[in-house]
């Protein structure tokens, strides 16, 4: 009985490891995409207010949610031409991000995986030793 209690146990975590690795690992990937999203709503909402006579007040009010790219879109010149440089670094920076994430959740794949593989292992000797007892 107790050598069944082993190998069910044995069996519920190969399961949980694997779908909560999996289940982190949905998640991060995500990221750098819903962080370009918002900041490309944002520029979207410049390049309508930086239009007109009192465009340059009313992109001062965009510059804490337009954060980092503030110092592109507020100089003076072509608001056009600024937003398509501040896009030009959110995909930089989405790229970069996503390559970053990628990297950790390679990562954390691959530990929980030798992990996995080491519980399993010393499951597999617990269960020996009591079937040789």
């Amino acid at each position: 009985m107790r050598q069944n209690l082993s190998w069910v146990a044995f069996l519920l975590m190969c399961f949980a490891v694997v779908g909560l690795t999996g289940l982190f690992a949905s998640y991060g990937p995500l990221i750098p995409l819903e962080r370009g999203v918002a900041r490309n709503a944002v520029l979207d909402q410049a390049l309508a207010e930086g239009r007109g006579p009192d465009g340059a007040a009313r992109l001062e009010a965009l510059r804490d949610p337009l954060g980092s790219l503030a110092g592109i879109v507020l100089v003076p010149g072509d608001i056009v031409d600024r937003v398509l440089a501040a896009r030009a670094v959110v995909r930089s920076e989405e790229t970069r991000e996503a390559a970053s994430v990628a990297y950790r959740v390679r990562l954390m794949l691959g530990i929980v995986t030798l992990l996995g593989g080491l519980f399993g292992a010393g499951v597999m000797l617990f269960a020996l030793k009591q079937s040789r007892v």
